[in-house]
């Protein structure tokens, strides 16, 4: 025990003054990815009363309503001709849907979408139109979304090799796997949407994430990147992942936290205290025996 006490000694004492020093957070971007339902019009110029073929794909749902409204439909239905819209059951054998239907003039004047949505609103897709004859107005914000945005943030630890994994469960730097999600929840498309992403503890950033620009996130889509972030040394205890988005409304923000225990720097600590502890135990046993063999030469 006492041996392998002082090996242990000997190894550990570099890996901590090493994992004292913080190094610079290395962050490799991956390739970002936009999906979400899509609907597709056969033509985008229409007079009211005429019939407009669709081809729809990406949706979740089974079940779909079709309106069309105008306002962007920005308000949410109320902009729509709901009285004339129409349900549709989807394909699920992985092609798109087809349909036809008819085009009733909504209740709001243009600019004029066709909008479909799943029956909890949470996947829609629109298209534009040019209603013709139909009034055009400036479009009237509404108060339907509180945030035009949702946004997400997940990190789980991702070393790669033997030795990755062993300088983490040491406390040295360790990797970790960040997925950004943002979706556009809103009925019309974002271009201007700034990422700002970091991980740290209590204020303090020990890695800040570089994320693409999301560019165009068309309505009811979702734009996700998957980026490789490495947290400097010592990585240890909790550590707060941060996502905040701005560019379109109010900025929404995110967070996730991961634990990072350290099991290989704890057993050896743990051996290491072992080792003190017997080394204590048997410094006092000789200085008993020598005070012992003093008392009975005396």
């Amino acid at each position: 025990m006492i041996a392998i006490g002082r090996l242990l000694r000997r190894a550990l004492c570099p890996v901590l003054v090493g994992s004292a020093v913080l190094a610079a957070p290395q962050v490799a971007a991956q390739s970002s990815t936009t999906t979400g339902p899509v609907v597709i019009l056969d033509r985008d110029e229409i007079v009211p009363g005429d019939r407009v073929g669709l081809s729809i794909d990406g949706f979740d749902a089974v079940n779909v309503t079709i309106s069309v409204c105008g306002n962007e439909a920005r308000r949410g239905s109320v902009d729509c001709n709901m009285f004339a819209s129409e349900g549709l059951r989807l394909d699920t054998d992985g092609t798109s849907t087809i349909a036809q239907i008819p085009i009733a003039a909504p209740p709001a004047p243009c600019p004029c979408v066709i909008r479909v949505s799943s029956r909890t609103n949470d996947e829609i897709a629109v298209a534009p139109i040019v209603l013709t004859g139909h009034p055009v107005a400036p479009v009237t914000e509404g108060s339907t979304l509180s945030n035009l945005l949702a946004v997400s943030i997940t990190a789980r630890a991702a070393p790669e090799g033997l030795l990755a994994r062993g300088k983490a469960s040491l406390g040295g730097a360790a990797t970790y796997e960040v997925t950004v999600t943002v979706k556009n929840r809103s009925t019309v498309t974002l271009r201007q949407v700034s990422l700002a992403g970091s991980a740290g503890r209590s204020d303090d950033d020990l890695a800040v994430l570089v994320l693409d620009d999301p560019g165009v996130i068309a309505a009811g889509q979702t734009w996700q990147q998957v980026v490789d972030v490495e947290v400097p040394a010592p990585s240890l205890g909790s550590i707060e992942w941060r996502l905040a988005a701005s560019g379109a409304g109010a900025t929404v923000t995110a967070t996730d936290v991961t634990r990072q225990r350290p099991l290989l720097l704890m057993g050896m600590v743990m051996l290491l205290v072992l080792d003190l502890g017997v080394l204590a135990i048997r410094r006092t046993v000789r200085r008993r025996a020598g005070r012992e063999a003093a008392a009975a030469g005396a």
